[in-house]
């Protein structure tokens, strides 16, 4: 019986100096996608993303279709793989990289939507905070400091949710600067001996981004989506596309709210796992995925695809 495989998509700030330039320099697939980027969005971007300079592709502006290009660009070279291919997950933007994949949405469409999610997203949490990753703490711990800085503080209005539930190991939370400064303090008052400030450019996925969302839906609904080819879990619910009674108004819904609610991703790999599917194969820039599945269960496999040489090693790997 041939074993079942699931790709992980991840990402921004997962990106790379030059990340995509041997797809470029290729005969392949890929190639001819980047040659008519310029044809699907703006020339400045087509031209920065080409480039790939850190700094440039760092923005969220332009992080978000450069690593949804390098990820599903790499796809297209992984499902020539005599592999079974049951199920995909994404971080975040890496479920619309999982979306393409499977096929709900054709990847010239893909890449416009990509690009005007990420440019919503900049201009929606510009300047209004940040993030933090709270290391080796529990939902309920966070969840607790979360309420008591709200109950004590006189700002009412301010903003610390929890962005990210990634693994055992990894919750991220979000807010506005002054609540993550009084967020920190009270982690080390609780025990917690380690968090990480993200260097992102604000908030995301946190209810500062619900405006936002609601001026991305107008772009979704002029789309039709597809049913996938594989499973595919939702960030939201962690329930995929492919189950009977999703609609197209259901993917648009949960898209929409993806960008303002909690990503949670360890619930995505337990139900890919629950499935029978143990072996991964994380595509694209970075290795984060991979440490995440590593701590929410050990007995997995995961394999990294970040360029085409990486591709290359999979294929002995997977002929041993």
């Amino acid at each position: 019986m041939n074993e079942k495989y699931a790709i992980l998509f991840p990402g921004q700030g997962s990106q790379y100096e030059d990340m995509g330039k041997d797809i470029i320099n290729s005969n392949l697939y890929g190639s001819n996608i980047y040659k008519k980027l310029n044809t699907l969005v703006s020339k400045e971007t087509a031209e920065i993303i080409i480039n790939a300079q850190k700094e440039d592709i760092s923005k969220t502006r332009y992080a978000q279709l450069a690593i949804f290009l390098n990820s599903v660009l790499l796809f297209e070279e992984v499902k020539k793989l005599d592999i079974d291919i049951v199920a995909s997950a994404g971080l975040s933007l890496g479920e619309y990289s999982a979306i393409c994949a499977s096929e709900m949405i054709d990847i010239e469409e893909a890449i416009k939507l990509v690009d005007i999610r990420g440019q919503i997203m900049a201009d929606g949490v510009a300047g209004k905070g940040s993030m933090i990753a709270v290391m080796r703490s529990d939902i309920d711990t966070i969840d607790a400091i979360i309420a008591d800085i709200k109950k004590n503080t006189n700002n009412t209005d301010i903003l610390l949710e929890i962005c990210n539930l990634n693994s055992p190991a990894q919750i991220v939370v979000g807010g506005d600067f002054d609540a993550l400064d009084i967020f920190e303090q009270k982690c080390k008052e609780s025990g917690i001996k380690r968090t990480i400030r993200l260097d992102v450019e604000g908030p995301f996925h946190t209810s500062i981004l619900k405006s936002s969302a609601n001026v991305f839906g107008k772009t979704l609904n002029q789309l039709t989506f597809s049913k996938p080819k594989f499973d595919v879990y939702s960030n939201v619910d962690a329930i995929s596309y492919k189950n009977e009674g999703i609609t197209n108004n259901t993917v648009v819904e949960k898209l929409k709210t993806q960008m303002f609610s909690t990503v949670r991703f360890e619930d995505c790999i337990r139900k890919i796992i629950n499935q029978g599917c143990n072996n991964f194969i994380e595509i694209g820039p970075g290795k984060a995925l991979s440490a995440f599945v590593n701590k929410i269960d050990k007995n997995c496999t995961v394999h990294n695809v970040q360029t085409l040489q990486d591709l290359e090693e999979l294929k002995m790997t997977l002929k041993k």
